[in-house]
């Protein structure tokens, strides 16, 4: 009897009938990042519908999701570097990706072996910005700005992904991880598309089509109004008329963030009718 209790007592809160807006989530996300691309998130929210995406419904699995959380364990990197490379299907791939060749990738995502990833410390006692380096790449990284005040196993782990993979797979941060760009000092280097930001070889420059949004970095712009156009989210989000789960209403804050950006472009560049009709799709989310 006092298990029926907060049964009761919540199923109207609770309910999930009619929820779409999740599934349309792992997909818009999945499909924000380009064939073969990796995609670091940070916990539960912005993961396990993503999951969920690809191995039951088949959903780009050429996209390897790499979630900090767990990247502080032995088990999850082990199975990253394990873990086989699915062909990207075309067909089923948005538009946005199709007309070019996308190369299956030959090599795993960490150039260590798993001897050398679990040497990997838990933390560096590290509390002074540091160089991260990389050919044309130069971050500073700042661990004050990191959670725990170092570089953890994860942050490490990351950057190692970043250095063996820049230039060979998209390398993409999820626009849910809050100041993790920041942090890492790769803000100059990334260029928003979508949902994400992808991390480039070399500082990102400004050009009609790479437009710099003042206190949000570059977007690219053809980009990302292509895959606003299929997202589907925003849709589901508004014909629920809510979001139920409160924890992870960082998830609808995102399509907002998006659109209220992508207004502000088109208002930059005086295209008043698309500017008006992004900010209200935005305060209508």
């Amino acid at each position: 009897l006092l298990g029926l209790i907060p049964q009761l007592g919540n199923f109207r809160q609770a309910s999930r009938a009619g929820e779409t807006a999740t599934r349309e989530w792992a997909h818009d996300l999945l499909n924000s990042v380009e064939p073969y691309g990796i995609l670091v998130t940070v916990g539960d929210n912005d993961t396990f519908p993503l999951w969920y995406a690809q191995e039951v419904e088949g959903v780009r699995r050429d996209v390897t999701v790499a979630v900090t959380s767990l990247l502080n364990t032995d088990w999850y990197p082990r199975g990253l570097l394990r873990r086989p490379i699915t062909p990207y299907d075309a067909a089923r791939g948005p538009a946005v990706y199709r007309g070019r060749a996308w190369p299956l990738p030959t090599t795993p995502i960490l150039s260590i072996s798993t001897e050398q990833l679990d040497a990997i410390p838990d933390y560096v006692n590290l509390r002074e910005p540091q160089i991260f380096q990389h050919d044309s790449l130069r971050a500073v990284v700042d661990p004050r700005e990191l959670e725990y005040g170092v570089p953890v196993r994860a942050d490490l782990i990351v950057l190692q992904m970043l250095k063996d993979n820049l230039g060979i797979r998209p390398f993409y941060v999820s626009r849910t991880t809050g100041g993790y760009l920041h942090a890492l000092g790769l803000e100059p280097y990334a260029l928003m598309q979508g949902l994400t930001n992808k991390i480039m070889p070399a500082p990102v420059p400004t050009n009609p089509d790479t437009v710099l949004v003042p206190g949000m970095g570059h977007i690219d712009l053809p980009r990302s109004k292509a895959l606003w156009a299929m997202y589907g989210a925003p849709a589901a989000i508004l014909a629920r008329g809510d979001w139920v789960d409160r924890p992870s209403v960082n998830i609808p804050a995102a399509y907002i963030g998006t659109a209220f950006i992508l207004g502000q472009v088109f208002a930059q560049q005086r295209d008043t009718a698309a500017a008006l009709a992004m900010r209200h799709r935005a305060i209508d989310l």
